[in-house]
């Protein structure tokens, strides 16, 4: 199987957040290599951060029209925790994981939870999720 490397390109910071250039990746590169069986190698060296609408622009298509096969042939390479949970939150999403249908049968599809905590605690919490912690007492102070 033939692979192709795309290494991602960042703005100010490491920051990616042009759809534009994350379609035109998709568009020219992924799918086409996805249609021809081929592995794709997707670089965030120079990636700090991104957007969710980055990622999906990247991603949200071929993961649609390919289902979970398209995972079998991308790798996600040199990317940040943050990247991690942003790129898990978009397969989850694209592969309708977030479906509110709780009719549907759920029970043969593979777990794929977001790797997103949903209340962050101790040193790796935000400034305003600590704050908003310590804020926690009691509303009245039991005098009358």
């Amino acid at each position: 199987m033939k692979t192709i490397v795309v290494k991602l390109q960042a703005g100010a910071e490491g920051f990616a957040e042009d759809k534009d250039a994350a379609k035109m990746i998709r568009v020219e590169t992924l799918l086409p290599a996805l249609e021809d069986d081929k592995r794709v190698i997707l670089d965030f060296s120079n990636v700090k951060y991104s957007t969710q609408s980055f990622v999906h622009a990247l991603l949200g298509e071929a993961l649609q029209r390919f289902g979970e096969a398209a995972l079998s042939s991308l790798e996600f390479r040199r990317c940040t925790p943050q990247l991690k949970s942003l790129v898990q939150l978009v397969v989850d999403y694209s592969l309708g994981g977030f479906r509110s249908d709780s009719a549907s049968n759920d029970a043969d599809k593979p777990d794929r939870a977001p790797l997103l905590k949903k209340e962050p605690h101790g040193k790796h919490a935000s400034r305003k999720s600590r704050n908003k912690q310590k804020r926690k007492t009691p509303t009245s102070s039991g005098r009358r």
